[in-house]
C-alpha cells in the first residue's frame, strides 16, 4: 500500500453503520450501500491462500476472528492489508486489518485506541464474548504459535502447560468477564459462607438471592455492610421500604375490614412471645411480636397492646378480634369491646376443635387409655436403639415416626398405628423382636417396655378403642384442615361444624352415651349462640339457600334448612347486625335488605344470581359484588364479614415464623430489632402474593377489557 494511501490511519465508523469509502483502484472490492452485496470469491481465495502459506503461520492462527465478519477485498496491495469488512454481529461496515477486527470483537485495554469502538451486540451478550474469549484462547494458548502482540489475553494472571489462563482485563465500560476458574473459587466461597453460618442451600432459591446477586454484579467494587449498619439503619429503612409496598394491601382494609390475630408462642427456655397480625381474605400482615418477659402476661397488659394495635390500623377498619380460649385472652377482649362495642371476638376455631378433642378424650377413661398406649408404642418404636433394623425389616413403620409432632397428634397417632397394624402384629411375633425388646433405653419418654407393646399390639380391645376413637377423631380432624387455612370460608363455619357433629353421630350409632359426651364438650366451647359473626356469615352465604342444596342428605339424619329458618342462626345474625351498627337507621336499613336477599328479591331473584350462587368457581365475595348492587348497605355489610378469617394459627405455620423469630433472638438483637426483622422477614412473604393476586387481577382485567373493544 502507498505512503499515502487512505488507508493508512485507521479511523471508526459512524454510530450508524454507513461510511463514505475514497476511491479505490480497479479491481478492489467494497460493500455496495444499497444492497450490501459481499464477494464470496474474495473470502475463498482469502482461506487458500492461507492455506498454501501466503501467510505466517502465526497469522493463519491467530485470525480466528476473522470468521466473526464477512470479508471483502483489500484494499491495496499489500501482504496482509486492510479489508473491507462488516461485522456477522452488529451488522456495521468497517475497513482495516485484523488488529481492528480483533479490537472490535475483543476490546481493547485502557489507554490505547484502535480507532473502532467495541462490537454493541457482543458487549451486551455475556454468553457470546466469553464464546469469542474462548476461540481466541485456544488458539493462542497453542505451543506452536505466537499470539498476537497486541493480544487483549492477560497473562499476567498465571499460566500453565497448556497456555495462559482466561482471566482478561478490558477497558471502558465493560466489566471483567468471569472465567472458569474464577467462577469456581466464586462458588467455592458461596458454599463455604452457607455452610459456615449454618444458612440451608434452598436460599439459592429465592428470588431475592438473584436480585442479590443481580445487584452486587452491577457495582463494581461494592463493599459490603457492617454488621453495625445492616442491623440498625439498613434494617429500619427496609421496614420502612416494605411499609410502603404494603399501602396496597391495606387500602383494602377499609372495604373488606380486617381480623386481629393475637398468637402465642413459646420457645428455648420457656420464654413467651404473643404476635399481632392483620389478617382478611386478601393475606395475612404482620403488624409487631411483643416479648410477654418484658409486660405482665395478664388481660390487662395483653389488652393494652391489643388497644394500641387497634387504634394502629384504625379501628373502623377492625370488625373482629381472635385469640385462643384462654381466660386471659377472653378477659383482655372484653375489655376492649367495651372500648369498641362493634368488634368481635371469636375464639381460633382449630384451637376450639383441639380443647374440645382433649377434653372429650379425657372425659372418657377408656379412651384416654388406648391414647396413652398408643402414644408408648409409637415412642418405643421410634426410640429404641436397634429401631433402623426394624424399620429395615418392616418399612412401612418408618411412618410411624410422623406422628410424633403434629398438631391434632391424637388423629395422627390412632390413624398411623391403625394403618400398619398388621406390619405391627407381624414385628412383635418375629424372632427378633426378644432381642429388640431387651435392649436398654435411654429416653425418658418411653413409657413402655418390649413386653407391653407385644401386648398392647396382640390386644383386640386395643385395636377395638382405636378404631372407636377414630370414629370420633377423623371428622374432628377434617374440620381442622379445613379450618387452618386462609380465604373467605367463615360463611361455611356453621354448616361444616353441623356436618361434623352429624358424621360423628353416624359412626357412633350404637354409642349414643359417647356422642352425648362428645357434644357437651363441643358447646361448653362454641355455640352458635356465642359467634355471631359467623351465624351472619351463613346467612349471607347464598348457596345455602338453593333448592338443590336443601335437598341433598346430610349427616346425622339432619334435615337441612335455610339459615333464616334456623333460630339460632337467625338470632345470631340479627345481634351481628345490630353489634356492627349502632345507629338505629343504618341497621333497619340492612335488616329491611337482608330480608330482600332471604326472600330473593329484585336482583337475587334472577336467574343468574341463582346459578351463580351454586357455582363452585365463583365464591361468595365475587356473587356478592355481581348480585347485590341494589342493596348497597348489605353489600359493603357482607364485603366486612365475609372476608374474615376463622383461625389464627392459618398464618403461622405456613410461614415457619416462630423458627426464625429462635434464630433472630439467638444473635442477641434488642427488641426493636427483632421486631423490624419479623415485620420485614413475614411481609415480604405477604408481599410475594398479593402482588401475584394483582397481576392474575390486572391480567384478567385487560383481556376482558379487550375482548369489549372488540365487541364495541
Amino acid at each position: 500500500m502507498s505512503r499515502n494511501s487512505p488507508f493508512d490511519q485507521e479511523h471508526t465508523v459512524a454510530d450508524d453503520g454507513s461510511i463514505e469509502f475514497p476511491a479505490l483502484e480497479e479491481g478492489h472490492f467494497v460493500f455496495e450501500d444499497k444492497n450490501l452485496v459481499f464477494s464470496e470469491e474474495d473470502q475463498v481465495q482469502h482461506e487458500l491462500e492461507a492455506q498454501l502459506g501466503s501467510e505466517s503461520h502465526t497469522d493463519i492462527s491467530a485470525t480466528i476472528l476473522w470468521k466473526h465478519v464477512v470479508k471483502g477485498r483489500k484494499c491495496g496491495s499489500a501482504h496482509g492489508g486492510s479489508h473491507v469488512f462488516k461485522c456477522k454481529h452488529c451488522q456495521k461496515i468497517y475497513h482495516g486489518t485484523y488488529t481492528r477486527v480483533y479490537a472490535h470483537l475483543m476490546g481493547h485495554k485502557k489507554g490505547e485506541s484502535k480507532g473502532i469502538g467495541y462490537c454493541s451486540v457482543v458487549k451486551a451478550d455475556k454468553n457470546l464474548q466469553l464464546q469469542i474469549k474462548r476461540e481466541v484462547e485456544q488458539v493462542e494458548s497453542s505451543p506452536n504459535v505466537v499470539p498476537l502482540k497486541k493480544s487483549n489475553l492477560n497473562a499476567c494472571s498465571g499460566s500453565t502447560s497448556q497456555g495462559p489462563s482466561l482471566a482478561l482485563s478490558y477497558a471502558g465500560s465493560f466489566e471483567k468477564d468471569i472465567t472458569a476458574h474464577d467462577r469456581n473459587d466464586v462458588d467455592s466461597k458461596i458454599v463455604r459462607f452457607l455452610c459456615a453460618n449454618g444458612i440451608p442451600f434452598n436460599v439459592l432459591r429465592s428470588p431475592y438471592w438473584e436480585e442479590m446477586l443481580s445487584a452486587i454484579s452491577k457495582e463494581l467494587g461494592y463493599k459490603s455492610p457492617t454488621y453495625e449498619q445492616a442491623s440498625t439503619i439498613l434494617l429500619q429503612n427496609e421496614r420502612i421500604r416494605v411499609e410502603r409496598e404494603l399501602d396496597d394491601f391495606k387500602q383494602k382494609w377499609p372495604h373488606y375490614g380486617v381480623s386481629i390475630l393475637s398468637t402465642g408462642w413459646t420457645f428455648d427456655k420457656n420464654r413467651p412471645l404473643i404476635n399481632i397480625i392483620a389478617s382478611n381474605q386478601f393475606g395475612s400482615m404482620f403488624l409487631h411480636a411483643i416479648d410477654s418477659l418484658v409486660i405482665e402476661k395478664s388481660h390487662k397488659s395483653i389488652s393494652d397492646c391489643i388497644l394500641e394495635t387497634i387504634e394502629k390500623v384504625g379501628s373502623y377498619n377492625v370488625v373482629q378480634l381472635i385469640t385462643d380460649n384462654a381466660g386471659s385472652c377472653k378477659a383482655a377482649c372484653e375489655e376492649l369491646m367495651k372500648a369498641y362495642p362493634y368488634i368481635f371476638w371469636t375464639p381460633c376455631l382449630v384451637h376450639t376443635l383441639h380443647m374440645t378433642l382433649k377434653d372429650t378424650i379425657r372425659a372418657l377413661p377408656w379412651l384416654e387409655k388406648a391414647y396413652a398406649n398408643a402414644k408408648g408404642i409409637v415412642k418405643y418404636i421410634t426410640s429404641h436403639s436397634h429401631a433402623i433394623e426394624i424399620f429395615l425389616n418392616y418399612s412401612k413403620l418408618e411412618t410411624l415416626k410422623a406422628a410424633i409432632n403434629q398438631r391434632a397428634s391424637y388423629h395422627y397417632i390412632f390413624n398411623l398405628l391403625f394403618d400398619v397394624r398388621e406390619t405391627l402384629v407381624a414385628a412383635v411375633l418375629s424372632d427378633r423382636w426378644g432381642v429388640w425388646s431387651n435392649q436398654p433405653i435411654l429416653e425418658d419418654k418411653v413409657k413402655l417396655s418390649g413386653n407391653g407393646v407385644k401386648m398392647g399390639v396382640l390386644s383386640e380391645n386395643f385395636w377395638e378403642a382405636v378404631q372407636l376413637g377414630l370414629s370420633i377423631t377423623k371428622p374432628i380432624y377434617k374440620m381442622m384442615k379445613f379450618a387452618d387455612q386462609e380465604g373467605p370460608l367463615i360463611g361455611e363455619v356453621c354448616e361444616r361444624m353441623d356436618n361434623m357433629s352429624g358424621e360423628i353421630k353416624d359412626n357412633l350409632k350404637e354409642q349414643e352415651d359417647i356422642y352425648v359426651v362428645f357434644m357437651e364438650k363441643l358447646h361448653s366451647r362454641w355455640t352458635k349462640n356465642t359467634v355471631p359473626l359467623q351465624c351472619l356469615a351463613y346467612a349471607l352465604t347464598p348457596k345455602y339457600y338453593d333448592e338443590d342444596f336443601m335437598q341433598t342428605p346430610a349427616p346425622g339424619g339432619r334435615k337441612r334448612c335455610p339459615p333464616d329458618q334456623d333460630d339460632d342462626i337467625f338470632e345470631g345474625a340479627m345481634a351481628a347486625i345490630c353489634k356492627m351498627h349502632p345507629n338505629d337507621d343504618q341497621a333497619d336499613t340492612v335488616r329491611v335488605q337482608f330480608m330482600s336477599f332471604v326472600e330473593k328479591k329484585g336482583k337475587f331473584s334472577s336467574p343468574t344470581a341463582k346459578r351463580d350462587a351454586r357455582n363452585p368457581k365463583i365464591n361468595v365475595l365475587q356473587w356478592w359484588k355481581f348480585h347485590g348492587g341494589d342493596t348497597k348497605e348489605l353489600r359493603d355489610m357482607a364485603f366486612r364479614v365475609l372476608a374474615q378469617s376463622i383461625s389464627a394459627l392459618s398464618v403461622e405455620r405456613p410461614w415457619s415464623t416462630y423458627g426464625f423469630v429462635k434464630n433472630a433472638l439467638r444473635t442477641r438483637l434488642n427488641e426493636s430489632q427483632t421486631d423490624d426483622l419479623l415485620f420485614v422477614h413475614s411481609n415480604l412473604r405477604l408481599l410475594s402474593r398479593f402482588f401475584v393476586y394483582l397481576c392474575f387481577h390486572s391480567l384478567r382485567m385487560l383481556t376482558r377489557n379487550s375482548f369489549l373493544q372488540k365487541i364495541l
